[in-house]
């Protein structure tokens, strides 16, 4: 990942943490250094969420297994890996 791609990513994913602060899952409080943001777009529509790193490494297979099979566009910025 280069620097620029890098920032961004950091960005994006502390815009979320601010907008968000807990996990709507496991009602943690977010830490930008390892919180994980996931995207899905669908044809009909994009849906994000910020969700603790216990939470998505939970769900993480699941859900590449689910939007792989539908089609759907996957991306992860984990926090953990910034």
């Amino acid at each position: 990942m280069d620097t620029i791609e890098h920032e961004v990513n950091r960005q994006v994913l502390l815009y979320g943490v601010q907008r968000q602060i807990m996990c709507q899952h496991t009602g943690k409080i977010l830490d930008v250094r390892t919180a994980v943001m996931v995207t899905i777009k669908t044809p009909a529509q994009t849906v994000v969420d910020v969700m603790d790193p216990g939470h998505y490494d939970t769900i993480a297979d699941a859900v590449a297994k689910v939007c792989e099979a539908k089609g759907y566009t996957l991306e992860v910025v984990d926090g953990r890996q910034l």
